[in-house]
């Protein structure tokens, strides 16, 4: 008799507990859309051109922040943006992209892929350049 009393008292508690958690609520809060800034940082002083990629979960679009770059883009998948940034470029914001969720913006990346001198020369190396997500 033991046994069987035991089994139920155990059948009881997991029937309370999964009454319990029928209750429970996710308190995961839903993605907040919104803009990030894009930042284009550079050692030189005679850039002409920038090409490179934003990478991140979600990015929706994009969009030139300023009128003095030529700013030619196009979103890849969901989770990329290439760039050709073209002009007398200097350290600062270029870009802005629309991303699903604000929260995650520390998951997005910005990757250097070519940058020309004024006189359309390719420089030989991007060491020293970077590009930066903000909000």
């Amino acid at each position: 008799m033991n046994t069987i009393r035991g089994e139920r008292f155990i059948a009881a508690i997991a029937i309370v507990a999964l009454a319990g958690l029928a209750d429970c609520k996710s308190e995961a809060s839903p993605p907040t859309p919104g803009t990030v800034t894009v930042s284009f940082h550079t050692p030189n002083t005679d850039d002409g051109a920038a090409l490179f990629t934003v990478t991140g979960p979600g990015v929706r679009d994009a969009q030139s922040a300023s009128s003095t770059y030529k700013v030619y883009w196009r979103v890849v998948s969901a989770t990329e943006v290439r760039f050709l940034v073209v002009g007398n470029l200097t350290s600062g914001v270029v870009a802005t992209v629309t991303i699903d969720d604000l929260a995650k913006v520390g998951e997005y990346a910005g990757s250097l892929l070519e940058v020309a001198s004024r006189t359309d020369a390719v420089r030989s190396s991007v060491s020293g350049y970077s590009i930066s997500i903000s909000r």
